[in-house]
């Protein structure tokens, strides 16, 4: 009797076991198919306020033209003036770490990066690494390699690091920006990924005396960054199922309570068997 039960008790911690970890087998693919089929992160231009700013234009016209997507504001201070290195340097870990997050979150989903002035300097930053200055002291990328692996594309309008000569370049700018890549500057992991938009007039990236330009890229080329972007999207493999992420908390919730369960009675079959003999 005693070996009977023995058996039929390690029968049933087995069976268990192997609902939990199909459970958490259900709830990993839960995540991903709740997850949207691509995110595009947007970071304003300096003393915008909170929001996407003047990267609000390409942003909506992406999301307007491609079903299934999210979007999330970078959140970064976008100050000027003497604390703008300070600003730029919280706006690169900012980049890194909401990347990261949304990645962990839904590894499958691609990503669309769009930066306006300052905010196409800290995406620029980001991925291309430094060093900036007093704001970026590492030649190293700041965002994880598997982020790296989900980009479909990166939009930059008004970039102060805007050099002449990149293969990623569009519009008529030569001269540098106020915070240039010095000449022969490289992104290998992401320039083909890269349109970086800026007209010889914009003060900002090429040393121009038009603010208007500056402020006119989306209406000036948010078709031309529409349809690079709907390029990359549609050139990328592997996306997940569109949705929303109100059911993964509810799958891993249950997966919590069926552990606890689990536990609990583990726990009865043990006492169960050590007052029975």
């Amino acid at each position: 009797m005693k070996v009977l039960f023995l058996t039929m008790w390690k029968s049933t911690i087995i069976l268990l076991g192997a609902i939990v970890t199909v459970s958490g087998a259900r709830a990993g693919t839960a995540r991903r198919q709740n997850c949207p089929n691509y995110h595009v992160f947007g970071a304003r231009e300096t003393t915008a306020p909170p929001g996407f700013g003047s990267a609000s234009t390409v942003v909506n016209l992406v999301q307007q033209a491609n079903a299934g997507g999210t979007s999330e504001v970078i959140e970064y201070p976008a100050a000027g003036g003497n604390v703008y290195a300070a600003s730029v340097a919280a706006g690169v870990i900012a980049v890194a770490n909401q990347t990261a997050a949304f990645n962990q979150m839904c590894p499958e989903s691609k990503i669309v990066m769009v930066g306006y002035s300052q905010g196409a300097q800290i995406i620029d930053d980001a991925f291309c690494g430094g060093p900036d200055g007093s704001s970026l002291n590492t030649t190293a990328a700041s965002v994880s390699t598997e982020v790296g692996k989900i980009i479909a594309a990166i939009v930059l309008m008004g970039n102060p690091r805007h050099v002449d000569g990149l293969s990623f370049n569009v519009g008529n700018a030569t001269a540098g920006g106020f915070a240039a890549r010095p000449v022969g500057f490289r992104c290998p992991a992401f320039e083909s990924r890269i349109q970086a938009y800026c007209d010889a007039e914009d003060p900002f990236c090429a040393k121009g005396n038009s603010s208007a330009t500056h402020q006119g890229y989306g209406r000036e080329y948010g078709q031309v960054a529409l349809e690079f972007v709907n390029s990359k999207l549609e050139s990328s493999t592997g996306m997940a199922s569109n949705g929303t992420n109100i059911a993964v908390a509810g799958e891993v919730s249950a997966l919590g309570l069926l552990r606890w369960r689990y536990l609990w009675m583990c726990m009865a079959l043990s006492y169960a068997f050590s007052t029975m003999f």
